[in-house]
C-alpha cells in the first residue's frame, strides 16, 4: 500500500472578529441548499462528477439541485439553523446570494441567522474560504506510531511502575 502526500481545495469556516476556524467542516457538514459537503466535489476528478467538462468546483452534485457553490450551514443531528425570517435554511434558494426564502409572502431580502457561535460572535461575523490544504498520510500515520503515550501502559498491581513497550 502505497501512501504519497497530496493536495485538496477544502472550506474553513472562520470568525472574521477573533479570527480563528471555530467549526471545521467536514464530509457531513450541511450546505444551506440541504445536501451534505461530500456532494459539493472540489475537483473534477472526483469519481461523484458526471460530467467533467460542465464541472465546478463545489456546485451541488445532487440531481436537480439549484446550490451552484458549497454554502455552509451550522446543523447537529435534527437541529438546523433559522433565518431571521423563521424559515430553515433549506426554505432559501441556493442558487445564488442572498439566498432569498422561497415562501410566499415572506419579506425576506437574505439568509441571515440570529444564531451564536461558541466564540461569542453572531453568525454573520463567520465567513467560508477555499483553502489548499496539504495531506501526508504517511507522516501523520508516522506521528501515531511515536506518540509515547502510546508506548508507555500502566500497571494495576503493587508495582506502579511503568512497562516500556518498545522493542
Amino acid at each position: 500500500m502505497k501512501l504519497k502526500s497530496y493536495t485538496k481545495t477544502v472550506i474553513q469556516w472562520t470568525c472574521d472578529t477573533c479570527k480563528r476556524e471555530c467549526i471545521p467542516v467536514r464530509e457531513e457538514s450541511r450546505c444551506l441548499c440541504g445536501h451534505r459537503y461530500k456532494e459539493h466535489p472540489s475537483s473534477a476528478a472526483d469519481p461523484r462528477v458526471r460530467s467533467p467538462a460542465g464541472f465546478r468546483a463545489f456546485a451541488c452534485t445532487s440531481s436537480k439541485c439549484a446550490c451552484k457553490s458549497f454554502f455552509y450551514v451550522v446543523a447537529e443531528g435534527a437541529w438546523i439553523l433559522r433565518c431571521r425570517c423563521k424559515h430553515r435554511h433549506t426554505d432559501h434558494d441556493p442558487g445564488a446570494k442572498p439566498f432569498v426564502c422561497k415562501k410566499l409572502k415572506c419579506g425576506c431580502s437574505g439568509f441571515d441567522s440570529p444564531w451564536v457561535c461558541n466564540c461569542d460572535h453572531p453568525w454573520s461575523a463567520h465567513r467560508q474560504h477555499r483553502v489548499e490544504k496539504r495531506f501526508d498520510p504517511l507522516q501523520l500515520l508516522q506521528a501515531q506510531c511515536l506518540a509515547p503515550e502510546l508506548n508507555a501502559v500502566q500497571r494495576t498491581d503493587l508495582e506502579a511502575s511503568p512497562l516500556d513497550l518498545r522493542l
